[in-house]
């Protein structure tokens, strides 16, 4: 009995071992092997909106699942797409109108996965404007021409009743902190800014005449996209890739004051910004890639239209592989 009983022991301790072994580890990273161990990864610019990436490496989050993400920041987004069309670019991050200027352009590349999804954007006025329609003669500040930046702006002035091409005078005017200075020696009347810039324009006098959410609930406001050959030969890099950034947006959710800290720190906002606009944009972050809500998207794609960038809305098949979302609950950590 004896024997028996340490006989039954051995195989029930055996198959318990067994089991154990048969888990993956704790991030799943022995399961999932990069092609390529060491990416550049190019954002358009440098915003609070990009919070998971920051939160991402500052946390080593893509290291822990056997990644080396060297980050390049650019100053807009058709910028960017020279770079990720060059190849000096692996993955570029940044708004879809970006993008589509690339695939215009009859450069192979697509978005592979979305979710940030966040109407950011404001359109401040010196004091004498007090809505768009009262825009007529006035200089607007956009990043750069193709940008996000400059087709919704194009669309706002559009909505109301304005002609973009002869009614105002659309300029050029590089990143947030550089338009505010034009704004400042008079250079510019009006200027759109993503959150919390917009907080420290109405702080000097600069009030909010629209806000992009008055046009669409969501807008896709930052995607990950690459060239379709970095697709198609490195799935498992996107998908390592993709599961630090699943886990740098849980992070950034559950924990308010380190997301607010790291926006201090990656952006150099005060404190008090830097938590409106995680405020603002947290809701529309979402970590399954999905893309705005279909009313949403028909607002984007009417924006486009309406500023001359698309001749009709495009099939999704055009600009996205959809890979990486349908197989998210096989890959997500």
């Amino acid at each position: 009995m004896v024997k028996n009983k340490l006989g039954c022991g051995f195989v029930i301790a055996s198959i318990v071992l067994a089991c154990c072994m048969a888990v993956p580890n704790s991030t799943g990273a022995a399961e999932i092997k990069a092609e390529k161990p060491k990416i550049k990864l190019g954002m358009s610019l440098n915003s609070s909106s990009f919070l998971p990436v920051y939160v991402g490496l500052d946390r080593g989050l893509f290291k822990k699942e056997g990644l080396e993400v060297e980050l390049i920041t650019f100053s807009g987004g058709s910028d960017l797409i020279k770079g990720v069309v060059g190849g000096s670019i692996d993955i570029g991050y940044s708004g879809l109108a970006s993008l589509s200027l690339g695939i215009d352009a009859d450069q192979k590349m697509k978005v592979f996965y979305a979710g940030n999804n966040s109407p950011e954007f404001s359109w401040n006025a010196v004091p004498k404007i007090k809505s768009m329609a009262d825009a007529r003669g006035t200089r607007v500040g956009i990043t750069r021409y193709g940008s996000t930046t400059d087709t919704i702006t194009r669309y706002a002035v559009k909505a109301q009743g304005l002609d973009p091409m002869k009614d105002v005078k659309i300029i050029q005017a590089g990143v947030s902190t550089a338009r505010m200075a034009a704004m400042d020696k008079g250079q510019l009347d009006i200027s759109i800014f993503a959150s919390p810039d917009h907080i420290i324009a109405e702080e000097k006098g600069y009030k909010i005449i629209l806000r992009q959410k008055d046009l669409a609930k969501e807008f896709p406001m930052q995607d990950f996209y690459a060239m379709e050959k970095f697709i198609k030969e490195n799935p498992n890099t996107i998908k390592v890739f993709l599961r630090g950034y699943v886990q740098a947006v849980r992070l950034a959710k559950k924990d308010r004051e380190l997301s607010i800290n790291t926006i201090v720190e990656r952006v150099g906002l005060d404190k008090k910004y830097a938590s409106r606009a995680y405020d603002e944009m947290i809701d529309a972050i979402y970590e399954d890639g999905r893309w705005p809500d279909d009313k949403s998207m028909d607002v984007f794609w009417e924006v486009g239209v309406m500023s001359g960038t698309y001749k009709e809305k495009w099939p999704l098949e055009k600009f996205f592989v959809s890979t990486f979302v349908d197989t998210y609950s096989q890959w997500k950590p």
